[in-house]
């Protein structure tokens, strides 16, 4: 590099620097760092355009370790193999000091010439033997079978370590194949199902308070605990009168329609207590209550009304089964698009029962979402009696945007 850098031929490569001003351009901008060395390199080329980039890239190196004229032949001799191996036993900066120290010694020694001697007396650990990599083979359609496989329900370390490949390499093929390496969680968010389904959050929150739709992590939140117990609302009920005051708010309104019918009929027991068993988040919050000093209806209810927070609210996809399949009155029809009325059906057992108890009891609550009305002023087509609050609020496209400008 050197004998072609000085002994150029081609007279007319270097039009405005002469060879030594390029080399003091250089070392100046290598003494600067790497930020330094790519403002050189743009300054030379800058007058210098027949120049490649690479060429003085490569002479940036030479620069910074010149190659001597002869290979070096080190000559170690006893105190300097004592540095190293104590150097190599104190770990990973006793290694670098032993570098450091041993290059003080012999200025004309490079760091290989150490690293190399270090593997040639077993103080170093063959990285392939450790942890055979695979990183630098092309991937397989067996490789990417299993990579698209695991994408999606584990994450790219436990990938990366089934395959014997790197992090990075996982994520980079998943990107390349149009994937995602997040892992998405098991389980349905409580406002995503209550859009889905066309029913209120506090109607989801209520049958998770009820044990009709199971969450992943039922416990109670001890921020939550704790914020109610400085509130001191839990002195002001009174387990005495609570079941016949509160009862019927913390139950969903389809629980008290099939228990009023089942009476009816003659049927002592209600349905809901006949047909589902106890829930794990009713064990949980039983043990709860008694903290708290409260019935376990109370705290059913606090969890309906939100003030008791839960540390993983997402519902389960198989409550949502078993609702969707013992209990498909509660979800109308007629409200659900098509997409949605598909994947019910055909993924989650969806039986619509029509005539249950359920559904009965919420269609008078549901009559107000069969009209569709048109706001006026925006043209936006709004179902039930949101458009009331809509039509209070909107300003109208013209409105909006003349107070955009």
């Amino acid at each position: 590099m050197e004998a072609d850098w000085d002994n150029c031929s081609d007279p007319g490569r270097f039009r405005f620097f002469s060879p030594e001003q390029v080399d003091r351009i250089l070392e100046d901008g290598l003494r600067r760092g790497r930020k330094g060395s790519h403002a050189a390199i743009e300054r030379v080329l800058r007058h210098e355009t027949a120049f490649p980039r690479a060429e003085l890239w490569q002479r940036i190196r030479f620069l910074k370790h010149p190659v001597p004229s002869q290979p070096i032949r080190a000559v170690w001799d006893f105190e300097d193999e004592r540095v190293l191996r104590d150097g190599y036993s104190r770990g990973w900066l006793g290694k670098q000091n032993a570098v450091r120290e041993l290059l003080v010694r012999h200025p004309e020694w490079r760091p290989h010439v150490v690293w190399k001697h270090a593997a040639k007396l077993g103080l170093s650990r063959n990285s392939a033997k450790r942890r055979p990599e695979r990183c630098r083979l092309t991937w397989s359609e067996e490789d990417d079978r299993i990579l698209l496989n695991l994408a999606g329900y584990k994450s790219a370390r436990v990938i990366a370590k089934r395959l014997r490949r790197s992090e990075t390499a996982v994520r980079t093929r998943l990107n390349l194949l149009g994937k995602s390496s997040r892992v998405h969680l098991e389980g349905f968010s409580r406002f995503a199902l209550a859009k889905e389904l066309h029913l209120s959050a506090k109607m989801i929150q209520r049958l998770i308070a009820e044990g009709w739709l199971e969450v992943r992590d039922p416990r109670i939140t001890r921020k939550s605990l704790e914020r109610f117990r400085r509130s001191g609302a839990g002195e002001a009920i009174e387990p005495s009168g609570f079941e016949q005051e509160h009862i019927s708010a913390a139950r969903p309104v389809c629980e008290t329609a099939a228990a009023a019918l089942s009476a009816a009929e003659g049927n002592p027991v209600p349905l809901s207590a006949k047909a589902r068993k106890e829930s794990r988040a009713k064990r949980i919050w039983i043990e709860a209550a008694r903290s708290l000093n409260l019935p376990p209806e109370a705290l059913e209810a606090l969890i309906a009304r939100g003030v008791l927070q839960l540390y993983d609210p997402r519902v389960t996809e198989k409550s949502l089964r078993g609702l969707c399949r013992c209990h498909g009155s509660l979800i109308s029809c007629e409200f659900l698009s098509r997409e949605t009325r598909e994947w019910l059906q055909s993924t989650m057992d969806f039986n619509p029962q029509p005539g249950d108890a359920g559904g009965l009891c919420l269609t008078p609550l549901r009559k107000h979402a069969r009209i569709v009305r048109r706001c006026e002023k925006c043209g936006r087509s709004i179902r039930g009696n949101v458009f009331f609050r809509h039509i209070r609020r909107c300003v109208g496209v013209g409105s909006e945007s003349e107070a955009k400008s």
